[in-house]
């Protein structure tokens, strides 16, 4: 059994059922059917993903209650993350979607090749919920006044939380970084940061584009 690769799969399957919750939340609290049904079907999407991820565990031969339990304190700290400002929580809900594609596309290339290919149909379904995400984003940044100097401060202290999670045993990203090549892992994330920042008229750390 790769230890390190149950490691990340309990991680990516307790994120996925807190995806899971939160669009089921979002659902509920929907001021329209229109909203309603998109994240109805974002939350079958991520229960799917879910359920495939505890298959994976599964058929390794490892628990998942056991492999998703050092991750749920950091997870489900992340997954509360709100505030009364549109723009961050913007900014949060499409970086964090960003994020969960490149460690999805980082991690296919280092499973076995039944978990890459599971890993595929997921991300299938996560390029549309970031393109949602980012959607959003784009009309609340010409909506609200300041919105792109508050996008900039967001995207810096979301990709400072994520860099320096990296040294908390606990959390996802020490997980993915015991997984080996970490250097690499690292170069992916930033740069997808960057190119979503660009994607919304933003640039390198959120600096505005002249």
């Amino acid at each position: 059994m790769n230890k390190a690769l149950v490691q990340v799969l309990g991680a990516v399957a307790y994120g996925e059922l807190k995806a899971y919750e939160g669009a089921k939340a979002e659902a509920e609290a929907a001021p329209d059917e229109e909203t309603r049904l998109r994240y109805r079907k974002v939350a079958a999407e991520e229960l799917r993903h879910h359920k495939g991820f505890v298959g994976r565990l599964e058929a390794m031969g490892a628990d998942p209650e056991r492999a998703m339990r050092p991750y749920r304190v950091a997870l489900d700290r992340y997954h509360a993350h709100t505030t009364d400002d549109p723009v961050e929580d913007a900014v949060f809900a499409y970086l964090g979607e960003g994020v969960a594609d490149d460690l999805l596309t980082w991690l296919r290339r280092v499973a076995d090749a039944e978990t890459a290919a599971f890993i595929d149909t997921v991300i299938e379904d996560e390029v549309e919920h970031e393109a949602a995400a980012a959607s959003d984003l784009r009309a609340v940044l010409d909506r609200e006044p300041g919105a792109r100097t508050k996008a900039a401060r967001a995207s810096r202290r979301m990709l400072a939380h994520m860099l320096w999670s990296g040294r908390d045993r606990g959390a996802p990203m020490a997980a993915f970084m015991r997984l080996g090549r970490p250097v690499e892992l690292l170069a992916a994330l930033t740069a997808g940061h960057a190119r979503r920042m660009r994607a919304v008229g933003l640039g390198p750390l959120g600096l505005p584009v002249l």
